[in-house]
């Protein structure tokens, strides 16, 4: 499982060990899962050298985290999952990296999901950011704020989404699992929601982190401030509703993503930013995880634009 998409911001220190898969222990990991009832317990690689580092740094990864999120967020935080990986950048052990991903749900208002890497760099275990601003980071928060912003709104559109693809068959990850996807923002049943944030962490700190404190009318007041400050942390909100399905045709979940547009149209076309209905096989690596840090699939995804269906019946006509 590789975490390719991060600019490390130190440098990594490579620990030795076998490379060797260990053979009794892929023997229990299934080839696939359904996210109906799979709880996750494989995420992550299973080398011998992945449980070597895993076991000598999840005691401090885990206190790492929960300091980090207290100083960042002002908040507390669970813990919902701390794995090993290895990235290889050439042949050999030599060029081989470890490093932890830890998943964990932080307790604001909107809980959101935050994930950490966590690498050796000169015997000790330290973050590595994707920018020097921690925007990535950040950005879970965020996307917190505005979910609080939206939230009748937000809800309505989840909530018809959810009636409508459950009458139909389709069904959302189970909570469990949920919870440990590798995403930064906010995950609910049938709905993940991201955005940008600050590439700066001081002004995070200074501009966002009070506001996150405030309730109600105060609250929407200093959000309105922020939003016209920044206004790409709502133009740049991502909203994907995401349903499963088992045992359906393609051509008829094509057809059926197409037809949803009409009845959802109303409640998403309200929100800001871009709004993606999904739609997964059913099927999934209980360990691999795909670019968007969710668990990866057999099949190609079908995807469809939510909100937009009076400008497809325009161009239509």
């Amino acid at each position: 499982m590789k975490r390719t998409t991060s600019i490390v911001l130190c440098a990594s220190l490579i620990l030795g060990g076998c490379a060797s898969m260990d053979k009794e222990q892929m023997k229990d990991i299934p080839k696939i899962v359904s996210v109906k009832d799979y709880d996750g317990k494989y995420i992550g690689e299973h080398k011998e050298r992945n449980e070597i580092f895993l076991k000598k740094y999840k005691a401090e990864a885990e206190k790492k985290y929960k300091k980090y999120v207290k100083e960042v967020f002002g908040l507390d935080c669970k813990i919902n999952l701390l794995d090993s990986y290895t990235n290889s950048y050439g042949f050999g052990e030599k060029n081989q990296s470890d490093g932890l991903a830890v998943v964990g749900t932080v307790k604001y208002d909107v809980p959101f999901q935050l994930r950490l890497i966590f690498v050796e760099s000169n015997g000790k275990l330290v973050i590595t950011t994707f920018t020097p601003g921690h925007v990535n980071e950040t950005s879970a928060a965020v996307a917190a704020m505005m979910y609080k912003y939206y939230e009748y709104d937000i809800e309505q559109a989840r909530l018809k989404f959810k009636s409508e693809v459950e009458k139909n068959g389709y069904y959302a990850m189970n909570e469990q699992l949920e919870k440990k996807q590798e995403f930064n923002g906010v995950t609910k049943q049938y709905l993940n929601v991201n955005t940008d944030s600050i590439d700066d962490l001081n002004i995070f700190k200074r501009e966002f982190k009070p506001v996150m404190k405030l309730k109600g009318a105060e609250f929407n007041q200093q959000m309105e401030i922020l939003i016209n400050k920044y206004p790409e942390i709502k133009r740049n909100m991502c909203l994907e509703f995401i349903a499963f399905y088992n045992k359906k045709a393609k051509d008829d979940v094509n057809k059926y993503s197409w037809d949803l547009q009409i009845p959802t149209n109303d409640t998403m076309k309200k929100l800001p930013g871009t709004k993606m209905m999904y739609f997964y096989k059913d099927g999934v690596s209980p360990s691999k995880l795909g670019e968007d840090g969710k668990l990866k699939r057999q099949t190609n995804d079908i995807s469809m634009d939510g909100g937009n269906w009076d400008k497809y019946k325009n161009e239509k006509n």
